[in-house]
This record gives structure tokens, C-alpha cells and sequence, in this order.
């Protein structure tokens, strides 16, 4: 069996798993292969490094040209804010995600303390709101055969959805042109209930739930021997400890304003972006994932675009002195 096939019976096990009340493993997080333009997305910790107003948005397209793939849009905007002498991150992320017959939405407040520490900076960052599943029952393709029966009472039928609190949680810290994190994100691994609008019974017949994710990450700027140029490795671990996945990629930057990149997701793609940061605070990247596994046969791959705004703003400890080495 191809690896494709594969793909389609785990899908066909997940109808059948949400047919009979069994616990279903959701992966809720979205795939972002420029994922060190939005490091606030997988961990609170990382927001308002620098006293800047962020405004970023990311849209991918997955496996382009195969029918349901996921498609995902996120939006963050982040602040810094000096309380009692401290500077603090604000943060907003929304994120909206088609797979298959699932719809996830995402609203959530981010907060980041931070502290200076051993010459760099640590920051703890907390994430809190809402997470809502959608899911389009009346998608279910039935086989017309004498083994299936599309009149079964066990299976869902109509628009089923659920909305949950969700919590996340991360620590990040920077030193000089090195940066690392760790974070968690869905704490509570809550229960979710799928079930029709405006149903009144708390049933939970169909059920999936929150699985906890980890994610560990670390990069370096590395100034060349032409300071014009500036290169940038980095690394993003994702887990929720029974499936492992990893994203490696080297990033070289031009005067700090034109960048391209090259990235190797292990048995999923090979990744190549470019972008430009414009002086006006306005950046904007784009990058492209080839498949290396069977999907490559049916897939005109995947494509991701990042823009992004940022405002410099003063805050009442903060010297208009102040540079960051920061490119990130």
C-alpha cells in the first residue's frame, strides 16, 4: 500500500473512531514552515522582544491540488508595556484551519513577563481563550456496496461543533544573537464534545480531544566576514510524545533587509522561502514546501505567504537609544 493510500485509511479510521465514541488525538497547532517570522504563534514567550508594535498574518495553502488539504490562515498582533519599571508582551492571536472535514478556530490572549538575566533576557509567557471545532458530517462519503450502510444510526450527521477554554503556556530566552524556548501548548488536554447546534444534551457521543503539544526551539545570528550578510540556523521541535517531528533551516540575510532560506522538514519536505523587510516596518515572505514522501505524486506542493507590520513605539523606561541586534 502507497503512502497516499495510507493516508486515506487513517482518514476512513478517524470517521470510524468518531462514529463509535471513542476518543479521538486532535492536532489543533498549525504547520508554519516560516515559522521563526512568528515565534509568538508556538510560544507566548517569544512576543515584544523589542519595544515594537507587531501586526503579522500567515496564510498557507497544504498539498495544493489534493482535495480537503489543510488550509490555514493566522493573524497575531502583539504590544510591549512597561508596568512598575518592567517591560511586559501583550499579545492576540486568532487562527482558522480547514482539514478535511474539520474546521478549527482559535482566539486566545497572550501576556509575557520578562526579566533580565545572566546578560540576556528571559521571558515566561501565558496564553489563554478559546478553541472551537467544527465538524461538516455531511461530508462523509459512504461506499454504495453491500458492506456499508449509509442509513446507520451511529453515524453523525449535519453540522457538529464544540467551543472550549484552552491554555498554553512558554519560556523564552535571548542572549546576544542566541535564543532559545520551550512551550506547551492545550495544558488542560480538555475533552471536546462534538455535537449538533443548539443541542441541549451533553452528550459525547462524538469526541476528540486536545492533545498536549510540546515545542522546543533555538537559533543563532551569525555575522560573516562581510557584515553585509548575516546567517541564521535555527531549528523547531513539535511533539505531543507519541509522534515526533522536526523543522531544520538556514536563513541568509542581505544589509538586514532581503532574505532567503532554505529548510528541511525529515520525511515531508524540502522548504525554500525568500522575503524582504522594507524600511517602512513592512515585511513580507514567501516560501514553498516539495514534498519528499508519496504525496509528491499527487501534490503540486505547498505554499506559504507572511506579511508583516512593525511600528517602533516608546515606553517610559526605554531609551530612543536603544537598538536590537535582533533580525529574527
Amino acid at each position: 500500500m502507497d503512502r497516499l493510500s495510507i493516508i486515506f485509511s487513517k482518514y476512513s479510521v478517524l470517521m470510524l473512531l468518531l462514529s463509535t465514541s471513542i476518543y479521538v488525538n486532535a492536532q489543533f497547532d498549525a504547520q508554519i514552515s516560516q515559522y521563526t517570522m512568528m515565534p509568538g504563534y508556538y510560544n507566548p514567550g517569544g512576543i515584544c522582544e523589542v519595544n515594537e508594535l507587531n501586526v503579522a498574518l500567515s496564510s498557507r495553502q497544504q498539498w495544493v491540488s489534493i482535495e480537503n488539504a489543510p488550509s490555514t490562515f493566522i493573524i497575531q498582533a502583539t504590544m510591549p508595556k512597561m508596568i512598575n519599571n518592567r517591560l511586559n508582551g501583550f499579545g492576540l492571536v486568532m487562527m482558522k484551519e480547514s482539514i478535511g472535514l474539520f474546521n478549527n478556530q482559535m482566539l486566545q490572549l497572550q501576556y509575557a513577563w520578562k526579566k533580565n538575566i545572566y546578560g540576556g533576557t528571559l521571558s515566561v509567557g501565558l496564553q489563554g481563550g478559546l478553541l472551537q471545532q467544527n465538524f461538516d458530517a455531511s461530508g462523509i462519503h459512504i461506499p454504495t456496496s453491500d458492506y456499508h450502510n449509509s442509513s446507520d444510526v451511529s453515524l453523525p450527521s449535519g453540522d457538529l461543533e464544540a467551543l472550549i477554554p484552552d491554555f498554553s503556556a512558554g519560556i523564552w530566552y535571548r542572549k546576544s544573537q542566541l535564543y532559545a524556548g520551550l512551550s506547551a501548548s492545550h495544558l488542560l488536554e480538555s475533552k471536546i464534545n462534538l455535537k449538533a447546534s443548539g443541542e441541549s444534551t451533553d452528550s459525547s457521543r462524538y469526541s476528540t480531544y486536545a492533545s498536549r503539544t510540546y515545542y522546543l526551539t533555538s537559533g543563532y545570528n551569525i555575522v560573516m566576514s562581510n557584515p553585509l550578510y548575516t546567517l541564521q540556523p535555527s531549528f523547531l521541535l513539535k511533539t505531543d510524545l507519541k509522534a515526533w517531528q522536526t523543522d531544520i533551516s538556514v536563513k541568509l540575510w542581505y544589509k538586514e533587509g532581503f532574505w532567503g532560506s532554505i529548510g528541511w522538514r525529515p520525511e515531508d519536505a524540502v522548504i525554500f522561502s525568500a522575503g524582504i523587510k522594507l524600511a517602512q516596518g513592512l515585511t513580507i515572505g514567501y516560501s514553498y514546501d516539495v514534498s519528499i514522501q508519496a504525496l509528491s505524486s499527487v501534490s503540486g506542493g505547498s505554499h506559504e505567504i507572511f506579511i508583516g507590520f512593525a511600528k517602533k513605539i516608546e515606553t517610559a523606561s526605554i531609551s530612543k537609544k536603544q537598538k536590537s541586534v535582533r533580525i529574527l
